[in-house]
């Protein structure tokens, strides 16, 4: 899910005329007079406190998963797993009755990811047989998915194309998880389930040309 607002660049009036006064504005800004060199130092000590004082965090940064999303990225990745509490109380989804969630999504202007707390415990834990088979391949299907968000490419901001990417890439992304290549083929049907059900509900996720993945039956010879 792609989170983007809009910013447009603010213009000031007055041509090169109001641009001159600008950069004597901004020369004069830096020969700061004692009282600011007094309260610039203030300022600097009181950061320095700040910065070594204790903070408790707003959210987790499992190091696995920003690895696995760097991957898909092509760069680094800042992945957030909130607490329950974090994620239902996020502004992002607004208030009032009826609120609609996703089960994760990307801030395309700060860029970092958020996963819903179960999808990041199931990506977490893709080898763990004691989480259900549903919650791990979501899981990781959905990071799969915002790590292309993430990615400086033409299509990042296509639902559509994401989608397709995250999809077809799913059992490499299961395996940098920790799966091995037959657990990655078993939760694969899931993964396509998830597929199916997002293209099914919300038409921008919809690419018609995206070849997915088979599922191969486990049985030999």
């Amino acid at each position: 899910m792609d989170k983007r607002p809009t910013i447009h660049p603010a213009r000031e009036p007055g041509g090169q005329a109001a641009d001159r006064r600008y950069r004597r504005v901004l020369r004069r800004s830096w020969r700061p007079s004692v009282g600011m060199r007094h309260a610039a130092a203030l300022a600097l000590v009181l950061a320095a406190v700040l910065l070594t004082a204790p903070r408790a965090a707003a959210y987790d940064r499992p190091a696995l998963l920003e690895k696995v999303a760097a991957t898909f990225a092509l760069r680094s990745a800042d992945v957030r797993c909130p607490t329950t509490e974090e994620w239902v109380d996020d502004p992002i989804w607004g208030t009032g009755p009826g609120v609609s969630r996703a089960w994760g999504y990307t801030e395309m202007i700060h860029e970092y990811i958020v996963m819903h707390p179960a999808l990041c415990a199931g990506a977490m834990a893709v080898s763990d047989p004691g989480l259900p088979l549903w919650q791990r391949a979501v899981g990781t299907l959905v990071l799969v998915h915002e790590a292309y968000h993430l990615r400086h490419w033409a299509s990042r901001r296509s639902e559509a194309k994401v989608e397709c990417q995250a999809i077809r890439h799913f059992t490499a992304g299961a395996q940098l998880l920790g799966a091995s290549p037959e657990l990655a083929n078993e939760l694969l049907p899931f993964a396509l389930a998830a597929h199916q059900r997002m293209v099914t509900l919300f038409r921008e996720y919809r690419d018609p040309g995206c070849k997915l993945p088979l599922w191969r039956l486990p049985m030999t010879p």
